[in-house]
Parts: structure tokens; sequence; C-alpha cells
């Protein structure tokens, strides 16, 4: 269970700051992914499917890291999510040739999110 809570303190130090700036800041994240919103719905969106879902990701495994007994729940979210994200990204990387340094590190990122957690909630005997 110790591998665990590290593991957790690993997600909460990625995914909350990256996801919190870029609720507050979009401009951060567009620049870097080369998109821009053309309205404000743009722009929440952009808030949104960015800063909420990593928010949203770092906020479930510090929830977990203080009550274990969330840890499974926390461990299959982030192994689906994770995994989801990388296979689409994937795609992309395949489809429209987006080989960018952001693009895979944020992919090898997702990957060993996915794998690892996938990993650890079948390895591990969780309450």
């Amino acid at each position: 269970m110790k591998i665990v809570k590290i593991y957790f303190i690993i997600m909460v130090a990625v995914w909350l700051p990256w996801g919190i700036q870029c609720i507050f800041n979009i401009s951060n994240i567009t620049e870097i992914i080369g998109v821009s919103a053309l309205n404000p719905n743009g722009a929440t969106d952009i808030r949104v499917m960015y800063g909420g879902v990593q928010t949203g990701l770092g906020l479930m495994a510090l929830i977990a890291f203080f009550k274990p007994s969330l840890g499974k729940y926390t461990l299959f979210s982030l192994a689906m999510l994770g995994s989801c994200m990388a296979l689409t990204r994937s795609y992309g990387v395949v489809v429209d040739g987006s080989t960018s340094l952001f693009n895979l590190s944020v992919l090898a990122f997702e990957s060993f999110t996915g794998i690892s957690s996938g990993f650890l909630l079948t390895r591990d005997k969780l309450k």
C-alpha cells in the first residue's frame, strides 16, 4: 500500500498544478498545442477539457492519498482515463503526424499513467 501512496503523490504533483494553470491561463495550453478559441464557448471548452479533466485527476489522487478506501476506484479511474487519452493521442500522432516534443512527452506520461495504474490495481490488495 505504501507504493500506492507514493504513486498518488506523483499523480497529484503532475496533474493538479497543470490542470489548475490550464483553467486560469488558457493561453499557456493553446500556444503549446496550437489551437485558439474562436469565441467564449471555445475558451470555456478549453478550460474544461484541459484544466477540468487534469484538475479532477489530481484531486482524485489527493483524496485517495488521505482516504485509502478510495484507492482502488482512483486507480481504476486513472487507468481508464490515462489509457483512453494515450490511445487517442497515439491515433492523433499517427493520423495527424503530430510528433512534437509536447505530444510525445504527454503521450509517454498518459501511457505511464494508464499502465502503471492498471498494474497497481491488479497487484495490490486494496480496501
